[in-house]
């Protein structure tokens, strides 16, 4: 139930406020391999949910960069926040991009200078990744974990760790929580590998919570 992975595989972390919605957004989306939630951006050793210490809630992203670009992921992280909003939350929910090389650096760099030029302070919080921690299984995927018939599906078919990094999961996650259109689905449905009953599960939810 997972896609083949290319060779060409890229890695974008971002902070976007709880990790289920971007962790859903992100994992709908064609190009993206997988994803998965965590921790990173403090100094806590070994953080948890319940013990998150000075960490961000964060969802890595592994894309294939020859069908999507790190510049086309970040513009999506960009319109997925208000950077120019104070933030008056827990450092927990703050709005993040880690860079995991020099040149996605450099395109930060690009995206804040024109930014900038329009005005106002960016709070946006830019580091370098040092560390990602995993969260916890029921943070993986979670609104897929909210419909029992689909997890079935999976259940049957992969193990802990093969779920967290199934690219099917993720997009079914995606599809569930509201992102995604029924056509798209409708056109690429048949290669998720789910039984007869899982597909039109599926639909039927994608369907009703379109209208």
């Amino acid at each position: 139930m997972n896609a083949q992975s290319p060779k060409t595989i890229e890695t974008a972390t971002f902070g976007l406020g709880c990790f289920w919605s971007p962790d859903a957004q992100f994992g709908v989306m064609e190009a993206v391999l997988r994803t998965r939630v965590g921790y990173a951006g403090g100094t806590t050793e070994s953080p948890n949910y319940h013990h998150i210490g000075n960490h961000i809630e964060v969802v890595e992203i592994d894309f294939d960069r020859t069908r999507i670009s790190y510049g086309e992921l970040l513009d999506i992280f960009w319109t997925s926040h208000n950077p120019r909003q104070s933030p008056n939350w827990s450092r927990q929910y703050m709005d993040a991009v880690f860079y995991h090389s020099q040149e996605q650096r450099r395109s930060i760099e690009i995206k804040f200078d024109r930014e900038r030029t329009a005005g106002g302070e960016i709070y946006t919080l830019v580091e370098p990744l040092i560390a990602f921690y995993l969260a916890e299984d029921y943070h993986q995927k979670y609104y897929l974990r909210q419909h029992a018939e689909l997890m079935k599906e999976f259940d049957r078919t992969c193990d802990r760790q093969q779920f967290i990094n199934s690219n099917i999961a993720a997009k079914v996650n995606g599809y569930v929580a509201g992102f995604g259109t029924l056509s798209n689905l409708k056109s690429e449905i048949k290669s998720f590998g789910l039984s007869a009953a899982g597909c039109h599960k599926l639909e039927k939810i994608v369907s009703r919570s379109r209208h």
